[in-house]
């Protein structure tokens, strides 16, 4: 890997994994504690069993940042079938439809487009989005019918990787934000261009700053530890939160920080005028991140309220 990176004896950090095909979210970090022998480790979002590439682990005092790191951009690499539908959007659902009707790929890389920016997205069925408190794929798995209300997701870029006239079959690679279901998007993909469409191979190449050419697989990082290498598989806490802005306390508002208290402005080094209400921000005492905070303007008047201490 190509970063600086902590020694191993701290266990506080993020594993960049290559998940393998065949293994879900779930197996991977009961895996991950079997090998690095520690129970406090949790996932950043799930990633399909038949699916590959990044699953970003926290582990230790990074298990408090994970909804930080959740939030992160997240770039794919899909397989689009089309002429087929599936319930659950992919190959692993049972087929609903065909159709005949034949795409060629000058139609199919002017229809994308018009998938880009802000859109609306309906998930999966086979999801685990909650409806009226339950699960959706509980309502799938008993039959049962329910609305599935669509959500604003936010897709930067599509691009055309190739396409294949013959099979119907087409690979893309999308940069979209978080909540982003890449089998909604090559169901609805084949209805935009009057077919069916569902979704085969899929490869998350990226989460935020993590990418699928730095990420191990289990076995590789089992491996480094037998050898002991000398540089840690951890990536350091504050890695990849660069979006964040950085707040330092000033001597005298150390105490305050460190005991989870709002911050004025006689407490931090920074301008309170340079940041915007609801702003969430990397707290620090000196060079250590401390964790998470929140610019908060009311009645009380304008302070730093930290949310989530390591």
């Amino acid at each position: 890997m190509q970063i600086k990176m902590e020694k191993l004896n701290s266990l506080d950090g993020y594993l960049n994994v290559n998940k393998e095909p065949g293994m879900t979210s779930h197996d991977v970090v009961f895996k991950a504690r079997k090998i690095l022998k520690t129970k406090k480790i949790g996932h950043t979002g799930t990633l399909d069993p038949n699916a590959q590439g990044v699953l970003v682990l926290c582990v230790g005092k990074a298990t408090k940042m994970v909804e930080y790191i959740t939030d992160h951009d997240k770039v794919y690499e899909a397989e689009v079938i089309l002429g087929l539908a599936t319930d659950s959007c992919d190959l692993s659902g049972t087929i609903i439809d065909k159709s005949e009707k034949q795409i060629d790929g000058i139609s199919f890389e002017t229809m994308l487009p018009q998938f880009t920016g802000d859109i609306y997205q309906q998930p999966p069925i086979y999801s685990a989005i909650r409806v009226n408190g339950k699960k959706l794929y509980h309502y799938a798995r008993n039959g049962e019918t329910v609305e599935i209300p669509k959500r604003a997701v936010h897709i930067a870029e599509i691009r055309l990787l190739n396409f294949d006239e013959e099979a119907q079959k087409a690979r893309i690679m999308v940069n979209c934000s978080k909540g982003t279901y890449i089998r909604s998007l090559c169901r609805d993909i084949g209805a935009a261009l009057g077919t069916l469409g569902c979704m085969g191979q899929l490869i998350r190449h990226q989460v935020g700053s993590f990418t699928l050419t730095d990420a191990l697989t289990l076995t590789e990082i089992e491996q480094c530890l037998s050898e002991e290498a000398s540089k840690s598989l951890l990536y350091p806490l504050e890695y990849s939160l660069d979006r964040y802005r950085k707040v330092s306390a000033t001597d005298q508002g150390r105490r305050f920080l460190l005991n989870g208290n709002k911050l004025f402005q006689w407490n931090i080094q920074e301008s309170l005028d340079d940041f915007y209400p609801g702003e969430t921000l990397r707290l620090y005492d000196g060079n250590q991140l401390i964790g998470m905070g929140r610019y908060v303007t009311n009645d009380e008047g304008n302070y730093i309220k930290p949310t989530k201490l390591l």
